[in-house]
């Protein structure tokens, strides 16, 4: 009982660490919808691109091998030797590959952005690298020895010099996205020294190749992986790119930061809980009506949210930005629909995690960039950017039927798909009432897709998408938090 409190302790505390890290994206929203064009928000959307691309590849999962081979030692000696050899030998691979990339940066500038004068962002972007993965190896330390605190510390320290230095360089400076990738870099750097001093001084400064072949040979198969994954994630933004321009580009990228909300707020904490929760019931003999019923609550859940997101993100964005970034939301909703499918595919995988035969997520992912590219191509030509957003719900889709189809085999699982139908029905025909109320001034607008966010809710409870006994513990459980709220 003490290990498990001492785990949801932990897990809790790193969960506030999360959303803090990714706070600064959302809280500087604001500043780079107003102070930088579409196109220039086009352009430090590529220069995340080729930075997600670059760390994926140089990463080669040596964080994740650092925790695996920390406790692979019972000696205090070995295991800081396996930190420090990590450490010093993701920077020394991160040097390696930044320098090899670094010679064809002008190639890189002109074919992708179109403007050489960028090539100054790519240098800022591969230095930002060189820090941040020797500080993946810093951090596993810091959760080895299970320092919750001090990275909550360590993130909410990043949180305030990048808002601040970023707000300055783009609203006082007007540096656009050359100053908001300085502001990152000092960012990194400054959160490297930190973690690179408390590391080495408590696990020394040495490299033990006879402890960094077996680190090496274990993180290697995850390359293809990772690769494969990178190809997924990214191929509708380079044809968008190629086929449209930067401006949709920008566009599409704004889009998707409201679609990682829903990710965010229901998707990663669910997947924390549920990932261990299922070991825990899958010898019981009702894990399928189990799972039924949490995919169903799953299901509701981020239908309410992303109901909420579409409705009001219209408005959210004609507050917060310049009206060249306002056509994002129509691409919002859409967006949101290959969220959901993304959310949903982590429970349909349990059949496949049960029977261990997790080969089939590599094919996955395989089959994921393949649907990505080919759709991406056949659509942004036919529809430019809507066409974008069409194929990231088709490449979802697809993923989630094929992981459920799979999966059935090893667990048998009868969703109530009738009433997730409806569930998802009732959500979109709202939507498209609130066209209707959508041009009739903000107030107005708002009031009336608040009403009609709350006949959803009501809609949810008093239907039979939810049976009496389903109803009565969700009451009971809101009284119960009601009650330890007054309490405290």
């Amino acid at each position: 009982m003490s290990d498990i409190k001492r785990f949801f302790k932990h897990s809790s505390i790193y969960a506030v660490g999360n959303i803090i890290n990714r706070i600064g994206a959302f809280v500087l929203l604001p500043v780079y919808t107003n102070y930088l064009s579409v196109t220039e928000y086009g352009v430090l959307e590529i220069f995340y691109i080729i930075s997600s691309i670059i760390s994926g590849v140089l990463a080669i999962g040596l964080a994740h091998a650092t925790l695996r081979f920390y406790f692979e030692y019972d000696d205090q000696r070995d295991r800081n030797q396996v930190v420090s050899t990590n450490f010093i030998g993701s920077l020394l691979i991160s040097i390696i590959g930044v320098s090899v990339v670094a010679l064809i940066a002008p190639t890189i500038s002109e074919e992708l952005i179109n403007n050489p004068e960028y090539v100054k962002g790519i240098y800022l972007v591969l230095g930002i690298l060189v820090f941040e993965l020797s500080s993946q190896i810093c951090l596993a330390y810091v959760r080895a020895i299970e320092y919750s605190m001090f990275f909550v510390f360590i993130s909410i320290a990043k949180l305030i010099i990048q808002v601040a230095l970023n707000s300055y360089l783009v609203i006082v400076v007007e540096a656009g996205v050359i100053g908001i990738l300085v502001g990152n870099l000092v960012t990194v750097i400054v959160g490297w020294l930190v973690l690179s001093i408390f590391t080495l001084r408590k696990c020394g400064f040495g490299f033990k190749w006879k402890k960094f072949q077996p680190v090496i040979t274990y993180s290697f198969p995850f390359l293809l992986s990772t690769i494969v994954g990178l190809v997924s994630t990214n191929v509708d933004k380079f044809i968008l790119n190629y086929m449209v321009s930067l401006e949709a580009l920008g566009l599409y990228a704004l889009a998707l930061k409201f679609s990682m909300i829903i990710e965010q707020l229901v998707g990663e904490p669910f997947s924390r809980s549920y990932g261990a929760f299922r070991y825990t019931i899958m010898k019981d003999q009702d894990v399928g009506a189990m799972q039924a019923s949490i995919v169903k609550y799953l299901l509701i859940i981020t239908s309410i949210v992303s109901l909420g997101i579409a409705f009001f993100v219209k408005e959210l964005l004609i507050i917060m930005s310049e009206p060249g970034f306002w056509k994002a939301a129509d691409i919002v909703p859409v967006v949101l629909i290959a969220s959901i499918f993304k959310i949903m595919t982590y429970p349909a995988q349990s059949g496949i995690l049960f029977a261990k035969k997790t080969g089939y997520l590599f094919y996955f992912t395989f089959l994921a960039a393949c649907v990505s590219a080919a759709s991406n191509y056949i659509f942004i030509s036919l529809y430019g950017l809507i066409g974008a957003a069409i194929s990231l719900v088709i490449t979802e889709g697809c993923v989630l039927f094929v992981t459920n189809k799979i999966s059935q085999k090893y667990l048998k699982v009868n969703y109530e798909y009738g009433k997730m139908f409806v569930i998802i029905f009732i959500a979109a025909a709202l939507y498209l009432v609130s066209f209707e109320v959508s041009d009739s001034g903000m107030l107005i607008s708002l009031t009336a897709k608040s009403a009609l966010m709350l006949m959803y809710i009501a809609f949810l409870y008093y239907s039979p998408v939810l049976n009496e006994i389903e109803k009565q513990k969700m009451m009971e459980f809101i009284r119960l938090k009601l009650k330890r709220k007054k309490s405290i």
